[in-house]
Parts: structure tokens; C-alpha cells; sequence
């Protein structure tokens, strides 16, 4: 994610905002991504759904939450990334 992303243009803040990872199968990848996402933003989560792949090697979380700029977005993708065996950040 790159800094110059005009999150400001596209989204009317506040906003709920869905955050999605995907990597490797951990059986606490939910709960890391969960801390991660509350405490960037110092809020809780309003929703957090995990689901495996169909061979179960990987698990997709999906976190939503309010945001209140794109400074916040472009925040949790940052932190986001430091999840071990991460894939892909949507």
C-alpha cells in the first residue's frame, strides 16, 4: 500500500472498513490479526471471520472496523504485514 493512495477521495469517513488477509494456516492467525487491526486503530472490531482454503494449507480473516481516515487504513496494512506466512492483503 502505497502512501500517495487517496483513501480521503474514495471513502466517506467514518467508515466501516473490511480488511482481509491471507497466509499461511496458524491456529491463532484470527486472534494475532484481531490485535494487530485493534491496536492500530485503538478500537475494538466490529467483526472478525476466519475461514480455511479448501486443502486447509492457508486461512483467509476478514476484520472489519470503523475508520476514521485514510491515514488509519494505510496504518493497519502497515501493521498487517507483519503477519507471519502472509500471502495477501486485501
Amino acid at each position: 500500500m502505497t502512501d500517495d493512495t487517496k483513501f480521503d477521495h474514495l471513502v466517506d469517513f467514518p467508515a466501516t472498513f473490511t480488511f482481509r488477509v491471507i497466509a499461511d494456516a496458524a491456529p491463532d492467525l484470527a486472534e494475532t490479526c484481531q490485535r494487530l487491526v485493534e491496536t492500530t486503530l485503538s478500537r475494538a472490531a466490529i467483526l472478525v471471520e476466519e475461514k480455511p482454503s479448501k486443502n486447509r494449507r492457508f486461512r483467509s480473516v476478514r476484520i472489519s472496523a470503523t475508520v476514521v481516515d485514510g491515514e488509519e487504513i494505510r496504518s493497519t496494512y502497515r501493521a498487517l504485514g507483519s503477519v507471519e506466512g502472509l500471502k495477501l492483503l486485501l
